[in-house]
């Protein structure tokens, strides 16, 4: 087993690398997770004390990695899908409704985007009150994920146009 993802369909080399960069900023954000957590726990049975920081450093570590897991998952075709009707479809209507999908994935990332932005512009002057960071870098994680989902989804939906497969690590029956 390889420690980064490959699709069994060759990905273009920056798409590798940008999927590549993705998993190891998750990978890394969860074990900086679990570090600090660990940490904060010990020092509460140890010492009898908290870390102050570390509720803040938490919501802005899991909010990065949710955003960046979720552009993860779509590199891999790994987001949940209900596929019963399509199942049932001709072949080639089986392509024309991925396609579809495809493109109202396409919008919703979109509008994660812009609405991601908003947020961050918005809040760029507050600060997280015990770390003392702008706010809007924690929110930056929407249209960053939300970016890099695109991306991986706009691949996806070019390759169904060319009828070529697609990466598909979701659980098969």
């Amino acid at each position: 087993m390889r420690f980064l993802y490959r699709p069994d369909l060759p990905e273009p080399a920056p798409l590798r690398w940008l999927g590549d960069l993705v998993d190891l900023a998750v990978t890394l954000l969860a074990a900086m997770l679990l570090v600090v957590m660990f940490a904060n726990v010990a020092a509460r049975v140890a010492l009898n004390s908290d870390l102050a920081w570390n509720t803040e450093f938490g919501e802005f570590v899991l909010l990065w990695a949710t955003f960046l897991g979720g552009a993860s998952a779509a590199r891999r075709g790994a987001h949940m899908r209900i596929t019963e009707f399509t199942e049932k479809m001709p072949p080639r209507l089986q392509q024309v409704v991925e396609i579809a999908t495809r493109f109202g994935v396409i919008g919703l990332l979109c509008l994660l985007i812009g609405y991601g932005l908003s947020i961050t512009e918005r809040t760029m002057g507050q600060e997280l009150t015990v770390m003392h960071v702008p706010m809007g870098l924690q929110y930056l994680a929407m249209p960053v994920g939300s970016a890099l989902a695109l991306v991986f989804v706009v691949y996806e939906t070019i390759l169904l146009a060319r009828g070529k497969p697609i990466p598909q690590e979701a659980f098969q029956d």
